[in-house]
This record gives C-alpha cells, structure tokens and sequence, in this order.
C-alpha cells in the first residue's frame, strides 16, 4: 500500500517505518528540517520494543510523492488544520486519512477538509519517543483501535488493520472509535497536564496526597462531561483503571517532553476541550479550569526560559511605564 505519514515525530515515525518494514511503500512528511535530511540521507532508524531496524524511505517538508492510498496522521494537535490541508493535496482519489492524535476534534476537522466518508477514526496505546534527528524509539507496545465514524465495517477498515498488525502493531478493527477516542481523552485530561504542570510522573502524583486528591477532583469533571454527553465509554469503571495505572507508571508524558523542551503542548486539544464542551453542556469545571490556566503559565515560562533567556524584564517595565505597552 502507499501510505503518507503526515508527524513523523515519534509515534508517526515508528508507526510508518514499521510499515515500511514491512513492505509498503511509505513516504513521511514532517516539519523538522534536521530530521528529514537524516531520514533522506541515512534512513530511518526505528529501535525499541519490536527489535532495530533501518529503513529506506522518502521523507519530506511538506507534499510530494505519488498520491497515497493512505495518509496516517500523527501531528500535535494544535497543527490538525495544516495537515488536512496536507492530506487533501497527497491522497488519491479513492485514498483515506486516518488521525492516532491525542485529544478530540481531529476527526472532526479531518472531515470538514476531507469529507466525512475518507476519515477514518484511530487510537493508539503505543508510546515512542524521539532520540535525534532520524532516529525514533518504539518504548511500549499498546493496543492500536480504529474504525469507522458510522460504525460500519468496510473492506478498507479490515485492510488497515490487516497492514498495521503485519507491521507488529497489534490492531483491532472496533465498533465505536469515537468512544474509544473519547476514552484516550478521558485518560489524559487526568495525567498528562498534572505531570506536565508539577513535572511529577504518574507513580509520583499517586503518592502524594494532595496531588492525588486534586487527581480524584479532575477526573469528576471528566466523567460528569463523559455522561451527560452520554458517551458510553468502553472501561465500565475509567476512574479505578486511572487510579490503578497512575500508581504503577512511571513513563514521561508527552505533554511534560513538550514542557521540558520549550514547545507549545496540547492542553487545547484536552482539558481545554473539556472546558469548552463543559460550557456548551452548562457544567462548572473549576478544577480543570485551574489546572488549564497553570499548564499555560508553565508552558509559557518554559519557552521563554528556552527560546528567550535574554528577556529583559526591566526594559519591559519601561515600555509599560511610558504608555507603550498594556
């Protein structure tokens, strides 16, 4: 099959060049200049859990190729619009995206670009990171879930699957992806802004009492959301499996990686989203507003300590001070 992998950050990365290890014909587009030089000039290394492997194949900063059968996209959250774009440009006429985003309202903007019948919905329970330029590291084999938004089966649906779980990514084709999508969502409004915030992993939240109190208050809100938009979410009880799995995960979320290195993290597309669907339903979430509003100003310090460790906060004051800023 032709597949474009649209983020071919960590997670895209070993998802296409696993793919591409197993015969298909993969071309990735990623924004990281460095990181597509190295793919193009020595190819992709992907190593971690399903053994180390280096791959040939195309890499690019934005469209080319011949048009794909399949785009996968792994994009941060906040770049979904672009890569729609992106996607409507590489795929062929009868070819169809999937998104394995974190977070909710990817599908949905798939689907004002593309269409709502060449979407195809996906969760992924993987974890991977990124170790330089052209190197990417497979570090937890979870389940991959996707399936249609209508809940239909189709034979493209089965073939997906079929190509994902030869590639050694257990796959399973599931009736309603958008619970699944929601459960994911569910599951890291509730860890990863805290870990990003306190800079605290899950097992260490867990056993501090605030902290784990301040947990229990978050997920509420969550699961208050959950049910009155009736989303039937496939774990009958998510808040004891959060609870269970925070006090044995010791793993770096990818909101506090993005914290760490001074980049723009994805709060808007999870307990930022669950504000918003929160207003529209009539529901106070004092406590995920709290922790939304602490996780900019975190990301925000950390970007100017990286990006901007010259700031001169007295030349500031003066602007401030002469009328010239707010």
């Amino acid at each position: 099959m032709k597949i474009t992998v649209i983020g071919a950050g960590a997670m895209g990365g070993s998802y296409g060049g696993l793919l591409a290890v197993a015969g298909h014909e993969v071309n990735m587009i990623d924004a990281w200049s460095a990181h597509v030089d190295a793919i193009n000039q020595d190819g992709l290394c992907v190593d971690g859990v399903l053994g180390d492997h280096r791959v040939r194949l195309a890499a690019s900063t934005g469209p080319s190729g011949a048009p794909a059968e399949l785009a996968i996209v792994f994009v941060d959250a906040n770049n979904t619009a672009a890569a729609a774009e992106t996607a409507r440009a590489i795929l062929a006429p009868g070819g169809c995206a999937i998104t394995f985003q974190n977070g909710i309202g990817n599908v949905e903007t798939l689907q004002a670009a593309l269409g709502r019948e060449r979407v195809l919905g996906g969760s992924s329970m993987c974890s991977a990171a990124t170790c330089g330029p052209g190197h990417v590291r497979l570090t937890h084999l979870g389940r991959t879930s996707i399936g249609e938004t209508d809940g239909a089966v189709r034979p493209r649906t089965t073939r997906v699957a079929e190509i994902l779980s030869e590639a050694g990514l257990e796959t399973e084709v599931v009736p309603d992806i958008m619970a699944v999508i929601w459960e994911k969502f569910a599951l890291n409004c509730c860890i990863n802004a805290i870990a990003a915030t306190t800079g605290l992993r899950a097992g260490e939240m867990a056993r501090l009492p605030e902290l784990d109190a301040f947990q229990d208050r978050i997920i509420a809100e969550v699961m208050t959301v959950t049910e009155v938009k009736g989303i039937r979410l496939p774990t009958p009880d998510l808040p004891a499996k959060i609870k269970a799995q925070c006090r044995k995960k010791f793993n770096k979320p990818s909101m506090l990686q993005h914290v760490e290195a001074g980049r723009r993290t994805e709060i808007d597309a999870l307990n930022g989203a669950l504000l918003r669907e929160a207003a529209a339903l009539g529901i106070a979430t004092p406590y995920n507003e709290a922790l939304v509003a602490l996780l900019k100003g975190r990301e925000l310090h950390q970007m100017r300590r990286i990006h901007e460790p010259d700031l001169d906060y007295a030349a500031w004051e003066a602007r401030i001070a002469r009328g010239e800023e707010d």
